[in-house]
């Protein structure tokens, strides 16, 4: 793996190495294929909780998905935590304060507390911006809706990209 990766650097000079900001072609294939819902309007200083389920062995911990780093990268003063399993839309309310509260989700029909959390969230902060990783299966919810229909990193920018208002 460590020799293909080395020789797609070599031979793809647009390639990014580990750790860089997502681009290229796969950030505009992720770009075109949001669904979004609501009006976009940009946010200043938001809070991002991401509802975390238990990692699956294909995935596993070490795979970054999220919206949260590129925001912050998009955003200046962008908070951002992390709720396991079991968490409630009341941890995460208390934790975002007066913030504009960006819920990111994954596979959320497969995890009913997360669901639960969310819509306990979306009840109390109807301004609350929804998006949705993987394979999106719920209503749009939240003033803002986005369906990334995937979980990379490019996913993950394109739309930070739409909450920060630059795309």
């Amino acid at each position: 793996m460590r020799a293909l990766a080395g020789w797609t650097l070599r031979a793809r000079p647009d390639a990014q190495p580990e750790g860089s900001r997502a681009s290229g072609i796969g950030l505009e294939a992720a770009r075109r294929a949001l669904a979004v819902s609501g009006t976009p309007a940009p946010v200043a200083a938001p809070y991002v909780a991401t509802l975390a389920p238990v990692a699956n062995i294909a995935v596993g911990d070490e795979t970054p998905w999220g919206v949260a780093e590129e925001l912050a990268a998009l955003v200046p003063g962008t908070v951002s935590g992390v709720f396991p399993e079991g968490s409630a839309a009341g941890d995460v309310l208390a934790a975002a304060g007066d913030r504009t509260v960006v819920a990111v989700v994954r596979d959320a029909h497969r995890h009913p507390w997360m669901t639960q959390a969310l819509d306990a969230l979306v009840a109390a902060r109807p301004d609350t911006v929804v998006v949705e990783m993987g394979l999106p299966r719920a209503e749009p919810r939240g003033s803002l809706h986005i369906a990334t229909h995937g979980a990379a990193r490019v996913c993950g920018r394109a739309a930070a990209e739409v909450i920060a208002g630059t795309r």
